[in-house]
């Protein structure tokens, strides 16, 4: 008859016990010590984890909105930032020598030049990381007749909506392409608010 191990009970305390039970081999003993099979670990089973691509994992290269990819495009957004807030200037110091709703129309229009400033700024940063706000940048405008600083405003809005739809048939960054074009809508706007202050004079 074979003994098997208890459960719980590890091959050396087996035996230390056995010895006390039985201190010499005996051939007229009935029990014979039967030690367990020795059985492979299971295999661990590992389920295959696909490896993960560094772009994937920098999510840099999906950023197709407003994305590093898109910092080719900072000089021309310094420049739109640069201009709107000169035209800002310029609507500021002319809306304080138009008298009546002419010079209101005209401190609603700096205001809105600077708003379009902030928001192409706030695009440029979120491309660079970089904030860019000129404040002190540009000098102040030349003092010349009104009638011929805002026919100045009315070209440079024009010649800036034209500008502006160059740029956004000109990049795959479909927030940027978005932003360019609601600039050029909102130059052509300001256009013919000039335009409605000439014709007040």
């Amino acid at each position: 008859m074979q003994q098997e191990l208890l459960p719980g009970c590890s091959r050396e305390v087996f035996e230390r016990v056995w010895k006390r039970v039985m201190p010499e081999a005996r051939q007229d003993c009935p029990f014979e010590v039967a030690l367990p099979e020795e059985r492979p670990l299971p295999a661990v089973v590992t389920s295959a984890v696909p490896a993960v691509d560094r772009e994937v994992e920098t999510g840099e290269e999906e950023i197709t909105c407003l994305g590093p990819a898109s910092a080719v495009h900072g000089p021309q957004l310094q420049q739109y930032i640069d201009q709107e807030l000169a035209a800002h200037r310029c609507c500021q110091a002319m809306a304080r020598r138009v008298p009546g709703s002419g010079g209101r129309m005209l401190s609603a229009l700096a205001a809105e030049k600077r708003r379009r400033a902030k928001r192409l700024s706030t695009a440029y940063f979120l491309i660079s990381g970089v904030r860019y706000w000129p404040v002190d940048r540009g000098s102040a405008p030349a003092l010349q007749p009104v009638q011929a600083a805002l026919r100045e405003q009315f070209q440079a809005q024009q010649r800036g909506a034209a500008c502006y739809r160059a740029a956004a048939a000109g990049t795959a960054d479909p927030c940027l392409e978005a932003l360019f074009h609601e600039s050029a809508e909102e130059a052509e706007t300001h256009a013919q608010i000039i335009r409605g202050v000439l014709e007040q004079l």
